[in-house]
């Protein structure tokens, strides 16, 4: 990778990890899903331009959309309303080996055993950090964050063997097609949408400009342009710097304090993480 793409590589998970943290407690005023069916609709307003000739299949576009968008951020963010910023966050890197394997799979990419091998110990790094919950609700959030990163990861795979159109294009669409779709979730499965609408205060609106400007437009614009033009094992594994953002942002803002097993944790994503940038070109493993 070029060293100004991999500068571009860790602007996202920093904004996730920033939108993430935020979001959480605007989720006490916002239904979690109805939350984020507002962040879906900025964020299709500001890409979403329907002069421009769609190039993605359809039915790509709609189970990315899908599995990508509207999907997993239920699953994601109804999670994060029952789990510690922290631990949600870092819960959230389980993304990294479904998107590489999905894409492997689907015969879109090549992997090598010194990738592997950074991805593995990266996320031994995010089981050091999140250890185990510590209640029935953190351990509900956290499954719920887990399925959803599956139908993320999945979604990547699927976007990096279809996608034409920009990273920014790409986001404006799936965003008109998941923000129906998550209001149609939110007034099937949550209540107080109305309440939530009179009752937020500027912090709540303010929380939802970052997640929908920052941790959306800005961040999967730059994500998905960038596996336009890189492998998703290249890719992915920059989002596992995401644990180490977001547990500083958590104890700056939140007051959640990294225990030494979380500042372990960090230390062997990074290596991992190094391996994996690192990785050398040769000696790569096809799918059979």
């Amino acid at each position: 990778m070029r060293p100004r793409d991999v500068a571009l590589a860790t602007l996202p998970p920093a904004l996730w990890a920033i939108a993430y943290t935020i979001a959480k407690p605007a989720m006490q005023t916002f239904p979690p899903m109805f939350l984020m069916a507002i962040v879906y609709a900025i964020t299709a307003v500001a890409l979403f331009r329907p002069s421009n000739r769609r190039q993605t299949p359809l039915w790509a576009l709609l189970a990315a959309a899908t599995l990508g968008g509207s999907l997993q951020s239920a699953l994601i963010f109804s999670g994060i309303a029952l789990a510690p910023a922290t631990i949600a966050v870092l819960t959230v890197q389980s993304q990294v080996p479904v998107a590489v394997l999905a894409a492997w799979a689907i015969g879109q990419e090549r992997m090598n055993v010194r990738r592997l091998g950074g991805i593995a110990l990266s996320l031994v790094g995010v089981a050091l950090v999140v250890g185990m919950p510590e209640s029935v609700g953190e351990f509900r959030g956290l499954l719920l964050i887990v399925l959803g990163t599956l139908c993320r990861g999945i979604a990547q795979g699927i976007i990096r063997a279809t996608s034409k159109e920009s990273g920014s294009q790409l986001m404006g669409l799936m965003s008109a097609i998941a923000a129906p779709q998550m209001l149609a979730m939110s007034f099937l499965l949550e209540s107080g949408q109305r309440q939530a609408l009179f009752n937020a205060g500027l912090f709540d609106w303010i929380a939802i400009a970052v997640l929908a400007l920052g941790g959306f437009v800005a961040a999967y614009s730059t994500w998905y342009g960038l596996l336009r033009r890189y492998r998703i094992d290249q890719i992915a594994p920059f989002a596992l710097l995401m644990p180490i953002i977001g547990v500083l942002i958590a104890f700056l803002f939140l007051n959640e304090r990294p225990s030494p097993s979380v500042l372990a944790g960090g230390a062997v994503i990074l290596i991992g993480l190094a391996l994996v940038v690192r990785a050398p070109a040769n000696a790569n493993l096809r799918a059979a």
